[in-house]
């Protein structure tokens, strides 16, 4: 698109380049490493882990999943959460963690 004021060439801008006096500091900013040797706040004292008679519930109570084959996957769902159960129930055991009711 030719513009007959302009001879086909680019207009120019009226104002004049913006922000050619500023430069920019692109240069990526340094970081300091880590203090990995610093002294921390101690931890509050553990407590005792109970675990759920019941851990499927929760995904029970969200219904079945929008899904083609929603009652298999609901219980592939199911067995994943009694599977992090059964996980989470014998590191609390091995730290001597659990619950006295689990016991």
């Amino acid at each position: 698109m030719n513009d007959s004021r302009n001879n086909g060439q680019r207009p120019q801008q009226r104002n004049g380049p913006k922000n050619d006096n500023k430069r920019r500091n692109n240069a990526p900013q340094k970081r300091r490493p880590p203090d990995l040797w610093r002294e921390v706040a101690t931890l509050p004292p553990l407590e005792p882990i109970a675990v759920s008679e019941d851990v499927g519930a929760l995904i029970r109570s969200l219904g079945e999943p929008p899904l083609a084959n929603a009652t298999s996957a609901g219980s592939a769902f199911e067995t994943v959460a009694e599977r992090a159960a059964a996980i989470a129930r014998a590191l609390a055991v091995s730290a001597d963690l659990l619950a006295e009711r689990d016991r």
